[in-house]
């Protein structure tokens, strides 16, 4: 369980902050290690410290940053993709966690400053009633501080004491809620709340690729495959514009009830493989336990491509020397073309109802296997150390 409380909330006192966003998850670029190392009171500067509380302490003392005088929960308002579906928002707060909180997937991080990086989380809402109560909030909450990141506007609204937002807290006590990263211990964690009724946002996939494999062929593999998936190719190579499209209509249109990925092969070439119905994987040590968990693309492709078919040993553990995690199919494709990796695989995006069915059982996802798009940047807030 855990409890999301109001928070004093670290603010920048300069309205460059606003321009020192980050995504947790991405790796840094050169061009951005030097800018933001000019930079030295860009949040990233609190996330690589080897003691954070003690920047932040310092950052205070010499007025970088400013401590709010109340506890508060914030509302961070960002753009969907599709402007019709209006603002996609989460509940900033004060994550205690408890006994029996569990991450939504298997740790591949823990967060080294959680008072710094925002963990997202999800948190059921059948009947909608906290994406209400936070719609209702926002047309009267002040804003704090708003810009553009991603090509997407964004808002942060403080939301003062009331009745609406105690119902807000009391909600989130109440519902099932589970960060997507691991959370340390017992020290409040900054964390930024999605309720799973909200419109405009998506889950992302996390596409794999692997390189190492001394007997891998192409040809032999999607003889071997075909046990137990049909194999569609893709007919135009995937190198062009016009096989990118294909590929991602053939992925996108897999009928209900199916399981699919995309295998992206050497010169361009993909092949759907649709795993087939009634296959029992009960008997498979690959499979996992949890029924739930077996329907998912995901771990389909851990225990009957990667494990079962190539041979390879916990392909979804992190850190494996074989398997490695892609965000794009563009890329994913680009490395293959340039042999970077012998083989990937492009997955599907979880449903919103499978994941709430993940969360309803009480399990795990394997790891890395989602991203949340938009996802709350860093640095846009810190959470006081000393609450």
């Amino acid at each position: 369980m855990a409890r999301v409380l109001p928070f004093r909330a670290l603010l920048h006192t300069s309205e460059a902050g606003q321009e020192w966003l980050w995504h947790a998850h991405l790796p840094l670029s050169d061009a951005d290690r030097r800018a933001w190392a000019e930079e030295p009171h860009h949040g990233i500067h609190l996330a690589k410290a080897i003691d954070p509380r003690a920047r932040l302490v310092d950052w205070m003392a010499s007025g970088v940053l400013r401590r709010e005088n109340r506890p508060a929960f914030h509302l961070l308002e960002v753009a969907s993709a599709r402007p019709e579906e209006g603002p996609v928002r989460f509940v900033l707060g004060a994550l205690h966690p408890e006994e029996g909180l569990e991450a939504l997937e298997e740790a591949t991080r823990d967060t080294s400053a959680p008072w710094v990086e925002p963990t997202a989380a999800l948190a059921a809402d059948d009947d909608g009633a906290l994406r209400a109560l936070l719609a209702d909030a926002a047309e009267r909450a002040p804003i704090v501080a708003m810009g553009v990141l991603d090509e997407r506007p964004w808002r942060l609204l403080r939301l003062t004491a009331s009745p609406s937002t105690r119902r807000i807290q009391a909600l989130l006590q109440e519902r099932p809620l589970r960060p997507l990263s691991a959370v340390r211990g017992s020290a409040p964690h900054l964390v930024a709340v999605l309720p799973l009724s909200e419109s405009g946002w998506r889950f992302r996939p996390i596409h794999r690729a692997i390189q190492g494999l001394e007997t891998f062929q192409p040809e032999r593999f999607l003889q071997l495959v075909s046990a137990y998936a049909r194999v569609f190719p893709v007919d135009a190579p995937m190198t062009s514009q016009e096989g990118l499209a294909e590929a991602r209509e053939r992925l996108a249109s897999v009928p209900a009830g199916y399981h699919a990925v995309l295998a992206v092969l050497p010169e361009g070439r993909g092949h759907l493989l649709r795993f087939r119905q009634g296959l029992d994987l009960s008997h498979l040590p690959a499979a996992p336990r949890n029924p739930t968990l077996r329907s998912l693309d995901l771990a389909l492709l851990n225990a009957l491509v990667l494990r079962t078919v190539l041979g390879l040993k916990e392909p979804g553990a992190p850190g494996h020397p074989n398997v490695f995690t892609v965000s794009s199919l563009e890329q994913l494709v680009d490395q293959v073309r340039l042999g970077i990796f012998q083989a990937g695989f492009a997955l599907n995006p979880p449903p919103a109802w499978e994941v709430r069915a993940v969360m309803e059982a009480r399990a795990k996802l394997p790891p890395r296997t989602l991203r949340l798009a938009p996802e709350p940047p860093a640095g846009l807030l810190f959470l006081d150390p000393e609450l």
